[in-house]
């Protein structure tokens, strides 16, 4: 799904496979509701700005799973992998609600500027090597709500902006794909269990 200016999803299902972009927007890109699967992708979502409002959206990417950038995009179909069209640091994404689930062999979450998340549930596996990371960002991520859940290579690894107002954690421990991770507080209750597909660090 292309457009050369913006795109709006309010309901209904997608199931896709490319060898590009699964969904690219050169301007902005609007998740109100409905399902998407992107099995397989060069970058699974791709615009300016990313805002995902609601919805349940899971894809697998062999580059970044969610990609905010400025401009229009050349991507992987130049014959050039990994090298786009991209050249501003104006990227956003805004999370308020949803789900998103990614597998990408790239960059995870990937913001050229901003991100800002007040609600919904955001799950990152991979990547496994340390010049991408399951999170990235260039200037800011504010995390107010919601969760979020990221295990990839330590190469590269960010956490959300300290000026966020939720707090979060960042564990360096090895690895192999399906193995639980388990955090509890201080009297062994469980606050959240994930078991990543990919090996991480």
């Amino acid at each position: 799904i292309h457009s050369n200016d913006s795109i709006t999803r309010n309901g209904g299902d997608i199931i896709l496979a490319s060898g590009d972009d699964g969904i690219h927007s050169d301007t902005l890109l609007y998740s109100n509701g409905g399902n998407i699967d992107i099995s397989k992708s060069y970058e699974g979502i791709e615009s300016s700005t990313i805002n995902i409002n609601d919805g349940n959206i899971r894809l697998v990417a062999s580059d970044d799973g969610l990609n905010a950038a400025g401009g229009n995009d050349g991507s992987s179909t130049n014959g050039r992998p990994g090298q786009n069209g991209f050249s501003s640091s104006t990227g956003v994404i805004n999370i308020t609600g949803g789900y998103l689930y990614v597998d990408a062999a790239g960059d995870g979450v990937d913001s050229n500027g901003s991100i800002e998340m007040s609600g919904g549930t955001v799950i990152v596996n991979g990547p496994e090597n340390s010049g991408n990371g399951a999170l990235d960002y260039d200037t800011t991520f504010n995390i107010t709500g919601g969760i979020f859940i990221a295990a990839g290579s330590s190469g590269m690894a960010q956490s959300p902006s300290t000026t966020s107002s939720q707090n979060s954690i960042n564990v360096f421990i090895n690895g192999y794909a399906n193995t639980l991770v388990n955090v509890t507080d201080k009297s062994g209750n469980e606050i959240i269990t994930f078991a990543p597909s990919t090996t991480f660090s």
